[in-house]
């Protein structure tokens, strides 16, 4: 398998951890009748990024190396850039509801480590 196979499925495979862990409480908790709220809501968020690495419309596209990184087993120095299609479903086919942009960068030399960052937009 090449490393560019490797690593987009082990960023899939981190998304999709990041993306089923329960958040840590990192705020300030603010009494609801202070903004003039009345009764809390709760809205779950459910989509699916598609990297899509090849052919004629790739969303995944590598813009950045160093001369380590083809040899490097982590892939290390690498920058890819996405602008992927986020849907209802884990099927491409499925109703897009918006999109992911960002960076992925290979940030370890001894083992496999992505520092990343993404805005997504709904439609």
């Amino acid at each position: 398998m090449s490393n560019i196979f490797l690593f987009i499925v082990f960023t899939s495979f981190i998304f999709a951890l990041l993306l089923t862990r329960e958040s840590q409480d990192l705020s300030k908790k603010i009494p609801q009748n202070s903004l003039g709220l009345n009764e809390e809501k709760l809205t779950h968020l459910h989509f699916y990024f598609h990297d899509i690495v090849s052919g004629r419309n790739p969303t995944i596209v590598q813009v950045a190396s160093a001369d380590i990184t083809n040899t490097s087993s982590t892939y290390f120095a690498a920058i890819m850039m996405i602008d992927d299609p986020l849907t209802e479903g884990p099927e491409r086919s499925s109703k897009q509801v918006g999109r992911a942009q960002g960076i992925y960068v290979s940030a370890s030399l001894s083992e496999l480590s992505i520092s990343s960052t993404h805005s997504v937009t709904f439609q």
